[in-house]
């Protein structure tokens, strides 16, 4: 009988020496809970490793244990090598200069010419030997980390772990429980099972953030027993519940208190549909002191504040797009309308970008379909 999904990640692991983790844009906090605590406990292990995130992390995360380790860009993941064959074209001295952002080679022979058939140019082999990609539905997701390295996730073993039905098994080795509340929780049973002493305050603190967000602080449906026998284990192992709650729903900063009113004082309602819908403009944003990376938690924020919603609509324009948010009610199986709208699906967030640049269409455009979804129209 063939290893285990989770035997085979552990072997990997076992065997890597220098490991990268992955988070898609806009990272929850489940995914950056799972993978900071993911992270620390490999360092433990002595592994050579680095977690990136294709964009910046939300404020309110700011306290987990390592988060200001997190990069944005893949710099450095390999090495090109300027080879010179010295076995007949000796060399006499060797020199480097830059000139208008240009890296200049200077090579002197001993005697003679060099032959240019002598010199090349390669590239040696990424420093990862292994990439974790954890939460994400699929590369896509990783935005400029997968376009602009995407010889490196061809290269490496590529493992995906997640609890999203969504997921596409794009990896290797694919680790995705859908029967589980988080993606953090399967990150927990990995670490025991690597070594249960693996744990300390600060993996089990990270790895209780992503629970704790996941799951709505236990609230939603898709909570398990499971669930809280693993945040209670992990209390036990030192993490700091009262500065996860804190961070997570108590503090919020003015700007973002003010975004929320600027949402509100537009927002309208249709009661037949039980929708309501914002829209923004980059003024907003600037007026408030915001940026388009706290408009997620601040939908969140309001549809749960507004338990007469089934849905929660905000559109906003983004480097010349119209770009939307949905927060929808876990009662609403919303496949198809992600199909409509082209979208994918992060937490109770669908996430889209319109067809139309004109933020007017785009509304029009939107409503119409969500209408059309919940009368059961083929748009």
């Amino acid at each position: 009988m063939g290893l285990s999904p989770k035997e085979q990640i552990i072997d990997q692991i076992t065997k890597s020496e220098a490991i990268l983790l992955c988070v898609s844009k806009n990272p929850n906090g489940d995914a950056l809970g799972a993978a900071l605590g993911f992270y620390l406990a490999l360092k433990k292990l002595g592994k050579k490793t680095d977690v990136v995130s294709p964009t910046a992390v939300l404020e309110k995360y700011s306290f987990l244990p390592s988060s200001n380790l997190i990069t944005h860009k893949l710099e450095g993941a390999r090495d090109y090598i300027f080879t010179v064959n010295i076995e007949k074209d000796k060399l006499q001295q060797l020199r480097y200069e830059v000139q208008d952002n240009k890296l200049k080679i200077f090579i002197t022979a001993k005697s003679g010419d060099l032959n240019e058939k002598n010199v090349a140019l390669e590239s040696s082999k990424f420093k990862y030997d292994l990439i974790i990609i954890l939460g994400t539905s699929d590369l896509e997701d990783l935005g400029n980390v997968y376009d602009d390295n995407p010889e490196l996730f061809y290269e490496a073993p590529v493992i995906n772990i997640d609890n999203n039905p969504s997921n596409e098994y794009f990896g290797k080795i694919n680790l995705v429980d859908v029967t589980i509340s988080s993606t953090s929780e399967i990150v927990h049973n990995l670490i025991s099972d690597l070594d249960e002493k693996l744990f300390d305050e600060q993996i089990a603190t990270n790895l209780l953030t992503g629970i704790v967000s996941k799951t709505d602080s236990f609230q939603n449906k898709n909570t398990t027993p499971k669930a809280f026998l693993t945040a209670a284990s992990l209390i036990t192992k030192g993490a700091n519940k009262e500065d996860i709650i804190r961070y997570l729903y108590k503090t919020k900063s003015i700007s973002v208190i003010k975004l929320m009113g600027t949402i509100m004082s537009t927002l309208k309602y249709n009661s037949q549909y039980k929708l309501g819908w914002s829209v923004i403009n980059k003024n907003d944003l600037e007026r408030t002191n915001t940026t388009s990376e706290n408009l997620n938690l601040v939908v969140s924020e309001l549809a749960n504040s507004s338990p007469e919603f089934d849905m929660m609509l905000l559109l906003y324009k983004n480097n010349g797009k119209v770009n939307g948010i949905i927060n929808f009610s876990e009662k609403l199986e919303v496949g198809e309308l992600v199909k409509l709208l082209n979208g994918t699906i992060q937490d109770n967030q669908i996430i889209f970008i319109s067809n139309e640049t004109v933020i007017d269409l785009a509304e029009k455009e939107t409503l119409k379909k969500i209408k059309g979804w919940k009368d059961g129209m083929s748009i």
